[in-house]
């Protein structure tokens, strides 16, 4: 009986925390100074919560990090049941690492600053394996091109997605990552007419797959 009250005080305490991290973002976007305090007003929550939490602000920010690097590991679980074509591949997987990206891109206006190129750079480092294996893959098919080595055009690939994230911070980009997709397609060697036509049929699979029973996925 003494351990009734513990899931509802961890289901309070996850409930915060989400509030906390929500809060930060719409803050942070609007005034990278924001202090502790503006976070707690945002999420309804008093200052000690806050702390409780997250103990000091660069606590906070690095919580966003490992938010936003969480959000990308679940995208990669998608992994396995991509189709076998890499070109498509390569688009699904933009087009679904976009909004994570896009919901967290205001770590580029602070975070930067406050934590180091590396450590943005790190947040995208769990999907450099497995994107450098479908470039390979790719590759070999003869779908993407071979003037540079695939660790390289990956590389390349997420210079251009933190430029685009950028981009989507100034408001010249407010689409729904299919300017992420088409980037990295061309990038890849695929002529941009044809990478249109890419999108549009990865875009028509998540349709289909987002419509099917959760079992035929």
């Amino acid at each position: 009986m003494d351990n009734e009250p513990v899931r509802p005080r961890r289901s309070q305490a996850r409930a915060n925390r989400s509030r906390i991290i929500e809060a930060a973002i719409t803050e942070f976007a609007g005034n990278p100074d924001a202090s502790m305090d503006d976070v707690a007003r945002a999420a309804g929550v008093v200052r000690r919560t806050v702390y409780g939490h997250f103990p000091s602000r660069d606590a906070l920010i690095e919580g966003l990090v490992d938010e936003a690097s969480s959000a990308l590991l679940s995208v990669l679980e998608a992994l396995p049941t991509l189709p076998d074509r890499p070109d498509v591949s390569t688009a699904m997987l933009a087009l679904l690492s976009w909004p994570i990206g896009d919901r967290f891109r205001v770590l580029l206006t602070f975070a930067r600053a406050e934590l180091g190129e590396k450590r943005i750079r790190d947040l995208i480092e769990p999907a450099r394996a497995p994107s450098v294996a479908l470039v390979e893959r790719g590759q070999a098919d003869g779908v993407f091109s071979t003037y540079l080595p695939a660790p390289v055009l990956v590389a390349m690939t997420e210079a251009i997605t933190l430029a685009l994230f950028e981009e989507a911070n100034n408001g010249a980009i407010a689409d729904d990552g299919d300017s992420f997709a088409l980037a990295s397609l061309v990038l890849l060697g695929v002529p941009p007419d044809r990478a249109s036509e890419v999108v549009a049929e990865a875009r028509d699979v998540l349709r289909t797959r987002a419509e099917a029973p959760a079992g035929q996925r």
